[in-house]
């Protein structure tokens, strides 16, 4: 192992060591530039591309076509003139003199060069190179210094690989520099035929190349005459090559080393999926997917649209530039295939480096999309400033949720259908201390664990506490045939429940005792056991069977497990101890809650106070009827829940210390007054010694105010009398009167006194019809029997006698009353339905609005809504509207009659009242009526409530 590890350590720490060193002169270098690109033309050189913050480009005017023929009047041909002209310049310190042709006009313009700094994704490549060779590193230790051939070739790749990431000469052409630029290249020249011979041989060993030893030098063949190429650029033998040549012959190796790189990328990525469609077995074809696309991530992006584009003589734009990003998937590719050829544990590390390097590439991606869009836009140093914003908001952002998205996209990819149960079974771990049940927790528990992994039958056990070896089977799933109620288990599976993370069907061969207590439990059909700890107690186990395919539990399947071993043991201690204690209140509970009960079930309220004035007991009647719930009364002092006035009228202070009858008691309660009878009396103990009183009171409320009901209907009845009586009396001076005008418009023909005797006309012929419905309205229902009825002018003329209270009211009238077919009906008593309804949206509108008439035929129906824009109606109390009794005017200022006579006449007709009401918007009586109903005179039945 020493011999290996000296193997991997020194060239490790050069790399390392020479890469600092590169990195450090790297940082402190300016490079000397225009800010443009510019590419070979017939007369000079063309701009391909010029940077929007440069001096060329804000200076000197210079904008892509426009073509350099010469710097302080030297004339250019290759770029490397201008390289020559900006640097003696920027030795010097002076400015240099373009000569342009722009669209065939020349300019002259002058600027300074400027003093570039390196590009910020040389940085992130240094990083993928360091990460590069920690990983290499991570994978020698967990391998054990293991040095097989796929072995070498992973570090040497690792090698690579980080030598073109790291390296990057500067510029200088010092010998230092010379040895980065050769490094530099040796790397990128010799990783490709290294990644491609990798997986040739590896995981999967092509059998054309085993058959063919030759083709293993055609590999390398190319990265060597390439390399060979660049010696002789650089070596003056035979002889030195023109400045001319050497500029050819750059450009043409640029070229032809990304081609390289490309191909055999390429390649690499057919031979990948050629294996994997290959593969013989599932986990080898799922070990090769991940594989492919990674590698596929890695690798296609930066070769379609940065060296495609570099290959074919253009530039790639600064978007394609930051596909180099997702190279760094290149390294955890060849590390994931070596870590799980060794099944060397760092999935989780490569998922989360996956991860990271997406969503530093879409955040640099934004980045430097808004920066370039800015410079447009931009030409002061603010820019800064703002950039440097930008990037601090998208980092703060956007990274945390893409970090989120992409790792649940890698698990989908990598996991597919066993992506699903890891979410389900590491949700358990939020809900399972949520649950107080123990058998619903058992049940859940077992559910959750059996789909997830296809279970056959599985048991959870739950520990004695008194014998460590003693355990009750809580809940059983699968086959029937099962561990007993209570199990007992041997000296070493009670041991090892405590020791181990988990016991297997095959771990079970590690000795005679574990053998043999494994074969006990495979015996009822269990091969799997978890122990479930909480710290260093037992508190219970899951066993389980095999899966439905008859396969054992994979590594994956146990990481789960036993993920969530520890949460489940708490949750079923938790569970255990809740129960106990439940069971112990509910008996002292249930003791507390008998002697409870019989004042509960009283169907007056109770109260009982102490010695000390506190209230002790208060039954739900009472938080009926007074409106205070329990909680809110127990432990105050009475004064305090009742109000000083109502204490005094219970505690008058001539009072009397035994037994007190109070009468109709009027208390203040959240729903209004309200009217008690009261009777209070001394608790007594055992030994007849008073500790308290207790407190009854009875609500007489309804009873008072039928009282009050019945006397008011009995004056309503004089009053309707009455005004029969003065009908009658008004009706014969009209008569009198109506005659003596009709005489005085045949005499006088004088058209001046004929119009005013027909306005005298119009008004006695108004005060006949007021009297005529005010007679109507008067007449006992009784006497009307069914016979067809107008609707339409039955509704006028009860509208026509509160004309005069509208106007007063001011509330406007809206009629809609359509010339529907009369229907059979008792007209009086539809007279009495609409009047009361009218008048109770009268009542709602006590500051005006709008009432609506609507009579309309509908579904052969006849149809009337009545509409206000007054209070409405609240919820609470619109199923007791049509209750007897029931009103919200208050005492004196309603019967509670009007609605639910109206909802019994009604009835009588078959029809049907409904109601529409919004708190604050208004109510709509809605009275539906047959129109073909025909039916024999009969007298009406008294209305509901009433007795004859």
């Amino acid at each position: 192992m020493k011999k290996s590890l000296a193997f991997i350590i020194v060239p490790l720490l050069a790399v390392l060591t020479l890469g600092a060193m590169n990195v450090i002169r790297k940082a402190h270098w300016r490079d000397v530039t225009d800010g443009v690109i510019w590419g070979v033309a017939e007369s000079g050189l063309r701009a391909v591309r010029v940077d929007p913050e440069s001096e060329a480009f804000l200076r000197a005017g210079i904008r892509k076509g426009d073509v350099l023929t010469a710097i302080n009047k030297i004339p250019v041909r290759t770029k490397s003139d201008v390289l020559k002209g900006l640097w003696q310049a920027a030795a010097t310190d002076q400015s240099v003199n373009y000569e342009i042709n722009k669209e065939g006009m020349q300019i002259y313009p002058t600027f300074y060069p400027q003093k570039k700094a390196p590009n910020p994704i040389y940085y992130y490549l240094v990083l993928v190179g360091v990460m590069t060779l920690a990983i290499a590193l991570t994978v020698y230790f967990n391998s054990r210094g293991v040095m097989s051939l796929p072995y070498v070739f992973f570090y040497l790749l690792a090698l690579t690989f980080a030598g073109f990431m790291i390296f990057s000469p500067t510029g200088e052409m010092t010998s230092l520099d010379m040895l980065f630029y050769g490094l530099d290249k040796l790397s990128f020249l010799a990783f490709p035929p290294l990644l491609l011979h990798f997986f040739m041989i590896f995981p999967l060993r092509k059998r054309f190349f085993k058959q063919h030893p030759s083709l293993r030098l055609a590999l390398y063949a190319p990265a060597a005459l390439l390399l060979f190429a660049r010696i002789r650029m650089h070596v003056p033998f035979p002889g030195p090559l023109s400045e001319a040549s050497v500029v050819r012959t750059q450009d043409a190796l640029e070229h032809l080393e990304l081609l390289h790189f490309a191909l055999f990328a390429l390649i690499t990525l057919a031979v990948l999926f050629h294996s994997t469609f290959r593969a013989p077995n599932v986990l080898l074809k799922k070990q090769l997917r991940i594989i492919d696309a990674g590698l596929g991530f890695g690798v296609l992006p930066a070769t379609v649209f940065y060296l495609v584009p570099f290959i074919l003589g253009g530039r790639p734009s600064t978007g394609a530039e930051l596909t180099v990003l997702l190279m760094a998937l290149i390294p955890l590719v060849f590390s994931y295939s070596i870590s799980r050829y060794r099944l060397v544990d760092i999935e989780v590390f490569l998922k989360k480096a996956a991860t990271l390097t997406f969503s530093f590439f879409v955040i640099a991606s934004l980045y430097f999309f808004v920066s370039s869009r800015t410079r447009l836009f931009s030409e002061n140093r603010l820019n800064a400033l703002v950039l440097g914003a930008l990037a601090i908001v998208l980092g703060a952002t956007l990274f945390t949720p893409l970090k989120r998205m992409f790792q649940t996209l890698l698990d989908r990819a990598i996991y597919k259908r066993s992506y699903e149960y890891r979410k389900t079974l590491l949700s358990i771990t939020r809900d399972l201390n949520r649950e107080r049940d123990l058998g619903r927790l058992a049940q859940s528990l077992l559910e959750a664990i059996a789909n997830a992994l296809n279970l056959k039958k599985l048991a959870l056990f739950l520990a004695d506490e008194n014998d460590r070896r003693s355990f009750k089977v809580l809940k059983t799933r699968g086959e029937e045939s099962g561990p007993a109620e209570r199990i007992v288990v041997d000296d070493w599976l009670a041991g090892a429940l405590r020791d181990r993370d988990w016991l297997g069907f095959v771990s079970a061969s590690e000795s005679e005792p574990a053998r043999a207590a494994m074969e006990k439990l495979s015996a009822a059909g269990y091969f799997h056991v978890l122990p479930l700890r909480v710290e260093d107690k037992v508190v219970g186990g899951l066993v389980m069977g095999k899966k439905q395919d008859g396969s054992f539990f994979s590594r994956e399947d146990w990481e789960l497990l036993t993920t969530i071993s520890g949460p489940a043991a708490l949750a079923l201690e938790n569970a255990d101890l809740y129960g106990r204690e439940s069971v112990r209140a509910m008996e002292m509970q249930r003791l507390k809650d008998y002697s409870e009960n019989i004042i509960e079930s009283l169907t007056v309220g109770v109260s009982v106070i102490d010695e000390a004035g506190l209230v002790i007991g208060w039954n739900r009647v009472l938080e009926d009827q007074i409106g205070i719930r329990k909680e809110a009364a127990l432990g105050r002092s009475l004064p305090d829940v009742l109000g000083p006035s109502p204490y005094s009228a219970l505690f008058p202070e001539e009072g009397q210390a035994d037994f007190r009858l109070l009468s109709e008691i009027t208390l203040e309660t959240a729903a209004g007054k309200k009217v008690f009878d009261i009777a209070r009396t001394p608790l007594l103990d055992n030994a007849l010694q008073p500790y308290g009183t207790i407190i009854v009171f009875e609500d007489v409320t309804d009873k008072i105010r039928l009282q009050q009901q019945l006397l008011t209907s009995e004056k309503l009845a004089s009053i309707g009398l009455l005004s029969a009586g003065v009908a009658h009396e008004i009706n014969t001076p009209l008569t009198g009167i109506s005659s003596y005008i009709q005489m005085l418009q045949k005499k006088l023909a004088d058209t001046h006194y004929a119009q005013i005797l027909e306005k005298v006309e119009a008004q006695t012929d108004r005060v006949a019809k007021i009297v005529k419905n005010l007679l109507t309205f008067a007449r006992s229902p009784s006497e009307a029997a069914f016979q067809r009825v107008d609707l339409k002018q039955s509704l006028e003329e009860i509208l026509s006698l509160i004309d005069y209270k509208l106007k007063n009211m001011n509330i406007r009238l809206v009629l809609e009353l359509e010339a529907i077919p009369p229907v059979y009906a008792q007209g009086e008593r539809l007279q009495q339905v609409f009047i009361n309804i009218i008048l109770n949206a009268l009542d709602a509108m006590p500051g005006g609005g709008e009432l609506r008439v609507r009579l309309s035929l509908e579904n052969g129906a006849a149809v009337v809504r009545i509409s206000d824009t007054g209070t409405g109606i609240k919820p609470e109390h619109r199923s007791r509207i049509f209750d007897p009794f029931f009103t919200t005017k208050g005492v004196g200022k309603g019967t509670g009659l009007g609605l639910s006579i109206s909802y019994a006449i009604v009835k009588e007709h078959d029809g049907r009242i409904d109601v529409q009401s919004e708190v604050g918007r208004g109510s709509t009586f809605i009275i539906t009526l047959p129109a073909d109903h025909d039916r024999a005179r009969k007298p009406a039945p008294p209305a509901p409530g009433l007795k004859p």
